[in-house]
């Protein structure tokens, strides 16, 4: 079988035919021949799908497919080819403006039965020449055009411009071809945006940026008549499930901060529905912390149907000249008099409980220092699944005695992580009804830890924490212009990052801090909407702030900017999470990561001690 069409669409019934092994090896010689040629300009394209007059150069690579006999077991992935199915070559369309596009919404559907390629745009794909060239960037984009990919790589070094060139690539190959990109927090979206628009040039025009602000009615009709789509994973699973979103036009799927495409999330169910309508799309996911166990990473992979793993770290060849040291110091802080003595009281009053559970036979052990919010949660699970037969005592007295062991679990690490504010706002919380109360309202140890809460915060005696952090961010800054330093401290407790802006108040003026936090509202501290985050990381960058506090809203892909220092106020947090803030600095230039904590047990400083041993 043979052709002279370079490109020639395979139909389902050439399978037999076609060797596609050896086709997706015809790509990397094509590659590899085109990747030494001399950088071209773009050509000419027409005017709805191509960039703005002031785009900057890109990159033609040919990327020629051949036809050859299949090889039992070979990927059926990786060439265009299968990705277009039963699609036929059309000629190159008209150019249309886009009041006139915009009609469509208001005369109807409009659609067409399949997206079919563009077969002249398709023997090139572009890669921008504008930036200097990392080989791993390059040879990552290669692969995530020709197959479903996951990309690990550490934060700063460059997924965002992967995503831009692939989205830009399938804008090109298929003009009616619809491209989304999600991501779980609006600053991650403004960030894509931003990058698609001056690194490879997608007109705004046909990009929008779609919220769940916006009416599901206006977003209906704006999936038809653009082609980028920003998105959170929330609206993307609503809009598919309701028929809003036009998924018979998807072409390719970008999902940022990959990790969290475990169970039902969002990015799960999304693609789990795109997959169950049978529609054609290539999925480019992204990720720098994928999962700290197998088992996590493989349900990823399996929940968005991946193909391909481009891996890199730190440590490898191609990434490592771009990578800049990062000092990283666990500083122990001690706790104080008043709060030991107050997490003494929270142990003695969880051990009836405890003892009570291990009486019965639903808790293993009764040692109050071993328990742990995970060894909790599933001995109360077993005991739903398979409870005893106690006719002695009731069932709901088992769950409020779990109840009550879980939340002076919380108010113990409170107190280590956060200061006794914080854990006395939350007892305070807990205190006014439910089955904590029932419990703890004449508890003696609770009366007494409450009491001593009451007397340390009347006498203002400072946080143990706030007063290590003030003295790391005096040292910084005795040594750091104030004027270009940048410095984020992260704390996953919103009441905490109350706590350290009142301190920073008062530190003097050099210090410029404000708080980044998520839209949520809550009891201690207001909820930032959009639009206040996005103006918040503009005038950090401008040098109007020079401190950030930041929620976990911090911690995730944001290219934020030159930071040279990370505060991490509490440690108690997942290792992934830890490797996110940590990613905040050393970026470009070499920075440092303090990381407070005090006795409690922290896994992350527990891994960080056994490596530099």
């Amino acid at each position: 079988m043979t052709s002279t069409n370079p490109h020639h669409i395979i139909d389902d019934d050439d399978d037999d035919d076609f060797d596609w092994e050896a086709a997706a090896r015809a790509i990397d010689v094509v590659y590899q021949t085109q990747a030494s040629k001399p950088s071209t300009s773009l050509p000419d394209q027409s005017s709805h799908f191509g960039p703005p007059p002031n785009n900057p150069q890109i990159q033609n690579s040919v990327a020629s497919i051949s036809e050859n006999k299949k090889q039992p077991g070979s990927s059926r992935q990786t060439t265009l080819d299968k990705f277009i199915g039963r699609a036929c070559p059309r000629p190159q369309p008209k150019s249309r403006d886009v009041e006139e596009h915009n009609r469509d919404c208001n005369e109807g559907d409009g659609r067409a039965s399949s997206v079919q390629i563009d077969t002249e745009a398709a023997k090139t794909w572009m890669y921008p020449v504008n930036f200097p060239r990392r080989d791993y960037q390059f040879s990552i984009t290669k692969t995530a055009l020709f197959s479903n990919t996951l990309v690990v790589v550490p934060t700063g070094l460059g997924k965002t411009l992967i995503a831009a060139v692939v989205m830009y690539n399938y804008f090109r190959w298929f003009p009616d071809g619809k491209i989304v990109f999600a991501a779980p927090s609006r600053p991650l979206v403004v960030q894509q945006i931003q990058a698609c628009h001056n690194i490879v040039g997608i007109s705004q025009e046909w990009t929008i940026d779609m919220t769940g602000q916006i009416s599901p009615t206006k977003r209906a009709c704006l999936w038809k008549t653009k082609r980028v789509f920003f998105v959170t994973p929330q609206v993307l699973e609503k809009d598919i499930q309701s028929g809003t979103c036009s998924i018979e036009y998807l072409v390719c799927l970008v999902i940022d901060e990959a990790h969290r495409a475990l169970g039902n999330y969002s990015y799960s169910v999304a693609v789990r529905e795109l997959i169950a309508a049978q529609v054609q799309l290539r999925i480019l996911a992204l990720s720098a912390t994928p999962g700290s166990k197998q088992q996590a990473v493989q349900q990823v992979i399996d929940n968005l149907y991946i193909s391909t793993l481009e891996y890199r770290n730190e440590d490898d060849g191609d990434v490592k000249k771009y990578v800049h040291n990062r000092e990283v110091e666990l500083i122990q802080v001690a706790m104080g008099q008043e709060a030991v003595e107050i997490d003494n009281k929270l142990v003695e009053a969880m051990r009836p409980f405890a003892t009570r559970l291990c009486a019965i036979g639903v808790l293993p052990t009764r040692d109050v220092q071993t328990l742990s919010p995970c060894y909790l949660l599933d001995s109360r699970e077993k005991f739903r699944q398979a409870p005893p037969d106690l006719p002695q005592i009731k069932s709901g007295d088992i769950e409020g005695y779990f109840g009550a062991l879980l939340t002076l679990y919380h108010i113990r690490k409170l107190i280590s992580s956060h200061g006794i504010r914080p854990a006395h706002e939350m007892l305070e919380e807990k205190l006014k009804q439910g089955s904590f109360a029932r419990y703890m309202s004449r508890n003696e140890d609770i009366s007494k830890a409450k009491l001593i809460m009451q007397q340390t915060l009347s006498h203002g005696a400072p946080s143990p924490k706030l007063s290590k952090m003030l003295e790391v961010l005096l040292d910084h800054f005795k040594t750091n212009d104030p004027q270009k330093s940048r410095v984020i401290i992260f704390s996953n407790f919103r009441g905490s990052v109350r706590d350290i802006m009142d301190a920073l108040a008062n530190i003097g003026n050099f210090v410029r801090a404000t708080e980044f936090i998520g839209q949520s509202s809550g009891k201690a501290l207001k909820g930032q909407s959009q639009k206040v985050q996005q103006a918040v990381l503009e005038k950090f960058r401008a040098g109007g702030y020079n401190v950030i506090v930041a929620t976990s809203i911090g911690e995730e892909g944001l290219d934020i900017m030159e930071v040279d220092l990370v505060i991490c106020f509490d440690a108690n947090v997942s290792p992934l999470r830890m490797i996110q803030r940590m990613g905040r600095t050393g970026r470009k230039h070499d920075g440092r990561v303090d990381i407070l904590f005090s006795y409690e047990y922290c896994m992350f400083c527990s891994w960080l001690l056994v490596r530099s041993e």
